[in-house]
């Protein structure tokens, strides 16, 4: 009989044990992790990029034999109208600016020979700009013109500009995505980098955040238990991923580190 009582005095502890050791690990976890359940949702499918600035209508003067710079009138940066002189060359032509812009460059100075093809001097219209995007084959295959653009510059942090696929196009060896950009900012000159992601469409699915993801396996409490469940990863979108032919269930609670 006290045989009994201490074999059932045993399984008591050994019971409060684990539910403390259970309760104890929950906490913990509380602090590392927070707790989320599989969600039904949209995720955004989208092809990246770094962009370039570029200006849309560009002016560069050019000789097609070798000559002499005679006469500027005008210097790196300023601002000319439709028709204003530029520069005049030994065979007194004189080159104005076909339109109003700035002037980006002047490569030959007074007194100086500028060789055949080689840019004199060249000016931009640096209101009329968009974004030249560079895209892996894979991408291009898949965008169209129209097609959605999500457009943010690492100096204007938070702000992300809205805009859409003007062109899509092969340029030597690369696929070259114009991206066109209403109401860009005076401060954005050609030449800036700029972070893109075009939208090529929508898939609903089901999502988990994308920071509960570690080498393709979540981790889950199930029924009180945890366990690591691998998964295949489908769409992600920056927040969220799809999860496809995977066992997670609605109630199960997936553990997100906390930051």
């Amino acid at each position: 009989m006290k045989r009994l009582k201490v074999l059932a005095i045993l399984s008591v502890v050994v019971i409060v044990l684990v539910i403390a050791g259970s309760i104890v690990q929950r906490v913990v976890q509380s602090k590392q992790y927070s707790r989320v359940h599989p969600k039904t949702g949209e995720v955004t499918e989208a092809v990246y990029g770094l962009g370039k600035v570029k200006s849309n209508r560009r002016y560069e003067v050019k000789l097609g034999v070798i000559s002499t710079v005679r006469e500027l009138y005008v210097n790196e940066g300023d601002i000319v109208k439709a028709g204003q002189n530029l520069v005049r060359i030994d065979s007194n032509v004189i080159f104005k600016a076909p339109f109003d812009g700035t002037v980006t460059m002047i490569n030959n100075f007074e007194g100086e020979t500028a060789l055949p093809q080689s840019v004199i001097l060249r000016m931009e219209d640096l209101k009329d700009r968009f974004i030249e995007l560079s895209v892996e084959q894979e991408g291009a295959l898949r965008i169209q013109k129209d097609q959605t653009a999500r457009v943010s510059f690492e100096s204007l942090r938070g702000e992300v500009l809205a805009g859409k696929v003007k062109a899509i196009f092969p340029k030597g060896d690369e696929f070259i995505a114009d991206i066109e950009i209403n109401n860009l900012s005076a401060s954005i000159l050609p030449g800036m980098t700029a972070d893109v992601s075009i939208e090529i469409g929508k898939i609903k699915g089901t999502l988990v955040p994308l920071k509960a993801l570690r080498n393709g396996t979540l981790t889950v409490d199930r029924d009180g238990r945890i366990q690591k469940v691998k998964v295949e990863v489908g769409l992600v979108d920056g927040l969220s991923a799809e999860i496809k032919n995977s066992d997670l269930q609605p109630s199960d609670e997936i553990l997100v580190p906390k930051e």
